[in-house]
């Protein structure tokens, strides 16, 4: 079940507590290796933004960086206009109004929840921190838990303790350090809900970084995706599923289809290598992108029979695999020497073999230029 939260009126005030934060130029060094090479962006007051990545991209790292956990190598990072790290500066974490959720929850198994909550309180008075320390449990779900410790505890349980705690001392910006990779899925897809919530409620600003483009795409306003310590694309989650801007974002973030070829001179076609005719887009290729170039359209988009016969890209294909996945077939075609993936109805007849047609309407297909092998 998930939970609902309250806005949290002596949190927020009259708007969102949440800091503008800014990231210009970081760069980040390991002696000869740069891990993030020079990324910039920026997140408004309350907003939710999200570091995709695969493994070793530098997300993790530009997190640390920004909580102040590692130095930057030169760029800035501001917060509500304040640099934090810089040029001769880094402001200690402590000082920087910024608390991290991190992958380990990190639950002292010798203390009660009220203590883990409250351990970051130490320097209020001990009527006002248990107010607060109430304050969150509530919020949270885990009053009536309040005197257990953290071996009672389950994994969902555990990771409530880890957020109560980052928000009780009321931080200006939350960073989320891939939090729900100890959970199963099941339990996974209702904390993403339920940390959502928290962060709408409370009105603070987040980031959050993960390899896991479901969580990005269900939970985020804005999605960095980052590769080899650069940023591919920055956009919400709909613009970067359905433009893509290069290959790499077509391939990390959902099945993309991709034929490569030459654009012609107009950039709204496209001759694909080994394929007889072109592939026809409703747009021109973004600015900058010309000559060799991929057609990129997603599974979900490939019809099939006669349902691809009236639009404006056909080829006849052959059926190479078939896999019954509930929701729906998915089926992977042979196109000349290329493969393309599609999805059908679960009650389709079609097996391995099969010869037809499959087609891609030209508002389905863009064009990305052709990463370099």
């Amino acid at each position: 079940m998930t939970m609902t939260f309250p806005a949290v009126a002596s949190q927020a005030g009259a708007g969102p507590v949440g800091a503008a934060l800014s990231v210009k130029d970081l760069r980040i060094r390991y002696g000869d290796v740069e891990a993030v090479k020079g990324i910039s962006f920026d997140i408004q007051p309350g907003e939710f933004l999200t570091l995709l990545g695969p493994s070793g991209c530098g997300k993790s790292t530009t997190l640390r960086c920004i909580a102040g956990l590692e130095p930057a190598s030169s760029g800035t990072i501001s917060i509500d206009d304040r640099i934090v790290a810089g040029p001769g500066r880094s402001v200690p974490p402590e000082k920087r109004g910024i608390n991290m959720v991190f992958q380990s929850y990190a639950v002292w198994p010798h203390m009660t929840v009220t203590k883990n909550v409250g351990y970051g309180l130490s320097g209020l008075p001990k009527a006002d921190a248990q107010a607060r320390v109430d304050e969150v449990l509530d919020l949270v779900g885990l009053t009536k838990f309040a005197k257990r410790y953290g071996t009672e505890l389950s994994g969902g349980q555990q990771q409530r303790v880890a957020l109560a705690r980052a928000i009780v001392t009321r931080p200006k910006v939350l960073l989320f350090d891939e939090p729900l990779s100890n959970l199963d899925a099941g339990l996974r897809e209702q904390m993403r809900f339920e940390i959502l919530e928290l962060q709408r409620a409370v009105g603070i600003t987040a980031i959050y970084v993960t390899h896991d483009q479901t969580e990005a795409m269900s939970m985020s306003d804005r999605v960095v995706l980052l590769n080899d310590g650069i940023v591919e694309q920055q956009a919400a989650p709909r613009e970067i599923y359905e433009r893509p801007r290069t290959e790499f974002a077509a391939n990390f973030v959902g099945r993309a289809n991709m034929l490569p070829g030459t654009l012609a001179p107009t950039r709204d076609r496209l001759a694909v290598d080994g394929v007889a005719g072109e592939v026809a887009g409703a747009e021109a290729a973004p600015a900058g992108v010309t000559g060799a170039a991929s057609a990129v359209f997603r599974a979900e988009n490939v019809l099939a029979g006669e349902q691809a016969r009236s639009v404006e890209n056909t080829w006849p294909a052959t059926v190479e695999r078939v896999s019954y996945l509930g929701r729906h077939l998915d089926v992977e075609y042979r196109v000349e020497g290329h493969r393309v993936r599609g999805e059908l109805p679960p009650t389709a007849r079609v097996a391995v073999g099969d010869a037809l047609q499959i087609g891609v309407r030209a508002e389905h297909v863009h064009f990305v230029a052709r990463q370099a092998s």
